[in-house]
């Protein structure tokens, strides 16, 4: 992100920073703890890089069927998610796009949950 900063020569306000970040860290304190930390970096940079018209956001797109899921996995998330299906790359992908574009300008510092509306 600092290099990215630095390097920046774009107009004000359209500079993006989106983070993938993940709340699946139970029995995974390495990977939690640095999921952690990218959030709050990320958080920071909102703030500190303002003055360039930079945005930065964390997506955490949930549990995502890219393959890893054994059946047990894919049916326990099934019967958590109140949308009633699994998570797509495209989903993920189509947030991520909206935070890059103009449209999605005024959103930032934000750590935004695309997970289908598990709690």
């Amino acid at each position: 992100m600092r290099e990215y900063a630095q390097r920046f020569r774009g107009a004000h306000g359209t500079g993006r920073i989106v983070s993938l970040t993940s709340d699946a860290t139970v029995g995974n304190l390495p990977y939690g703890a640095s999921k952690g930390a990218l959030d709050r970096i990320t958080l920071a940079a909102a703030r500190e890089l303002a003055h360039l018209g930079v945005t930065a956001n964390a997506v955490d797109p949930g549990p995502t069927d890219t393959g890893w899921m054994t059946a047990e996995i894919k049916d326990a998330v099934l019967r958590s998610t109140p949308l009633g299906r699994l998570g797509r790359p495209q989903d993920c992908a189509n947030l991520v796009a909206f935070l890059c574009s103009s449209d999605g300008g005024w959103v930032n510092g934000q750590l935004l949950n695309s997970d289908g509306g598990i709690a």
